[in-house]
């Protein structure tokens, strides 16, 4: 990632609105995946959750670029600071963030899609799984982000003031690496984002769950409040992130100044720190119980109550409906459908005890 140079050059409006709109997105980025922290950490007291796993890694890998990019608002405002090492480490771990935060986005989208088309193997997928995942997502962002530990270092003009850049690479490295960079740590998620939720909105669209699944019923709605800000995590993402692609290939293959275009793409990808914690955290439902409880806004057993209604009426009409299949069809079907009801009958009950409602991924207690 081409570090920003020094505001010389700039209006001093475009230099202040651009610290305003920085300053702005700053805080909301950390106050948004600090909250978000906090609460994943105290879901996963109570429960394991493979989605608050990977809500709490995106959290993570958000707030840790957005604190790096403080030595970027300063080498843009005055000089780079730090040195040699600074430079190298700073443009290190910031593309290892950001690619982090990008793989972990691919995680939630292959794990939703995987809820809703096979959710029977979704619940058997163990916790230490899923860590796995998340520890092999941060050796591969390192791994990636590596080459930078050669290419950054400390250039000095004739005034004096220090800049961080990835010179070392030459023309041909930096346009080979950032293409390879571009295919495969955008295009090639962004194109399974797409198709993961083209297959969730056609799979919930048409109600055709695996037939081995009878809990599949009972989540529907909540497949649904899933899908809104899973799609809206895309829209953000392609958002932010497409421009910032685009022009930084053309930069390298120099077909264009940098300019505004590259400062505006550059405060694309920051906001997109800010609006990932806002997008599946708050807007996405997986937050406001917790809002609920920490605010006290209102009677919180009251939606679980009605969730745990709804559920239970569910099963009573799967039962209903796998009755008058048995009636219909012949005898050899009817051994699989009093598996279906006996099922049907187990987990209601066991609905009925908890005090939740109905959950879309595996828990496991401690």
């Amino acid at each position: 990632m081409t570090k920003m140079a020094t505001s010389d050059g700039f209006p001093t409006a475009i230099v202040v609105s651009f610290c305003c709109f920085y300053f702005v997105v700053f805080l909301l980025s950390i106050v948004g995946n600090s909250f978000v922290l906090s609460v994943c950490y105290k879901t996963l007291r109570r429960r394991q959750s493979s989605l608050k796993w990977f809500i709490a890694n995106l959290a993570i890998a958000d707030l840790t670029f957005t604190v790096l990019s403080i030595l970027d608002l300063i080498a843009f405002l005055w000089t780079w600071i730090g040195g040699q090492a600074s430079c190298k480490l700073q443009s290190f771990l910031i593309e290892a963030c950001y690619t982090t935060s990008i793989m972990t986005l691919f995680l939630i989208t292959f794990e939703r899609r995987k809820a809703v088309v096979a959710p029977f193997s979704a619940r058997m997928t163990a916790s230490e799984a899923n860590c796995k995942k998340l520890i092999a997502v941060w050796l591969v962002s390192l791994v990636i982000g590596s080459p930078l530990l050669y290419a950054y270092q400390i250039k000095t003009d004739i005034s004096g003031m220090m800049t961080c850049t990835n010179s070392a690479f030459g023309d041909l490295g930096r346009q080979i690496y950032y293409s390879i960079h571009a295919v495969c740590i955008f295009i090639v998620p962004l194109t399974y984002m797409i198709y993961a939720q083209s297959t969730i909105f056609l799979t919930l669209r048409s109600g055709v769950f695996p037939r081995q699944n009878v809990f599949s019923a009972v989540c529907s709605k909540r497949h649904h409040r899933v899908a809104k800000p899973l799609a809206a995590l895309t829209v953000a993402f392609a958002i932010c992130w497409a421009p910032f692609i685009i022009v930084r290939t053309l930069m390298y293959f120099h077909l264009m100044e940098g300019g505004y275009y590259w400062r505006a793409s550059q405060l694309l990808i920051f906001l997109n720190t800010a609006l990932d914690p806002i997008l599946y955290g708050i807007y996405g439902d997986n937050l406001k119980p917790f809002l609920q409880r920490l605010f006290k806004c209102g009677n919180f057993a009251m939606p679980v109550r009605v969730e745990s209604l709804t559920i239970d009426r569910t099963f009573k009409q799967i039962k209903q409906d796998s009755s008058t299949l048995a009636k219909s069809q012949p005898k050899k079907d009817t051994v699989a459908d009093l598996n279906i009801i006996e099922l049907s009958n187990g987990f209601s009950n066991a609905v009925s005890r908890k005090s939740t409602g109905c959950v879309i991924e595996p828990e496991h207690r401690h």
